[in-house]
């Protein structure tokens, strides 16, 4: 079988996908919640539980309630474990007093390890995640991609950085483990924005993060995945580009 057939059977097989749920019980409530209705909220909840101790501490956002998991051992990539993964956060956002030097929200996937060990996924080793946040590079708001800490190029203009704006932002996730293959997907510039190929070492977290209050705005996050997902034809040759 080709190169290019296999990739093609992969952006195929990729719909749909198992579906994912934001782990409210795990999320750092000093920063955060996650509604009934599973969307990630920036502001602080006031429930607490005999479950408090096992909640994120660092991290100012949330994972999903069960990782990806890597191959087994000489595994002969069973369809569980070789068919690509994709999932997209729609966030609507608001400034209130304008953006701050710091991201507003962000998602990606860590590794096992790394889960909670930063304040930000941008920050931490072994991991990777688009951020969204006031740039000094640009003097605006930026669109940025993060490996390993390390910064990539800035998608400039995301939304106006002044008090009162509004927007949604829509970004996507594919992972193909067996290949090793991660990338990000700007749904509404409808452009990939990077593409990583890693040796993954631990099981994947995927990593929602937001801005708590009282820093000026608010926002949504939903997750959405598996058969939630709005199948179009962009989505599809999108996908195919990340994968090849």
């Amino acid at each position: 079988m080709t190169v290019k057939k296999l990739v093609s059977q992969h952006t195929q097989s990729v719909f749909p996908g198992p579906k994912l749920h934001l782990d409210a019980d795990h999320a750092n409530i000093d920063a955060c919640h996650v509604t009934a209705d599973g969307e990630l909220i920036n502001s602080p909840s006031y429930t607490r539980s005999d479950q408090e101790r096992h909640r994120l501490q660092e991290y100012h956002g949330a994972c999903t309630s069960t990782p990806i998991p890597l191959l087994p051992p000489h595994s002969t990539l069973i369809p569980a474990y070789s068919t690509p993964r994709y999932w997209e956060t729609l966030t609507r956002l608001r400034l209130v007093r304008g953006m701050w030097l710091r991201p507003v929200l962000e998602m990606g996937v860590s590794e096992a390890g790394q889960v909670d060990t930063e304040r930000w996924v941008s920050r931490q080793r072994r991991s990777w995640c688009v951020s969204v946040g006031s740039c000094n590079r640009h003097q605006g708001v930026c669109t940025t991609v993060y490996r390993g800490g390390e910064q990539g190029e800035c998608q400039q203009n995301t939304m106006s950085g002044a008090p009162g704006r509004q927007a949604t932002l829509h970004y996507g996730v594919v992972l193909d483990v067996a290949r090793g293959r991660l990338a990000f997907i700007d749904l509404n510039r409808e452009i990939v924005l990077a593409k990583f190929d890693e040796m993954f070492t631990e099981d994947l977290y995927p990593m929602f993060g937001v801005s708590p209050l009282p820093d000026p705005t608010t926002l949504n996050m939903k997750l959405v995945s598996g058969e939630d997902i709005d199948i179009t034809d962009t989505k599809k040759s999108l996908i195919h580009d990340a994968l090849t």
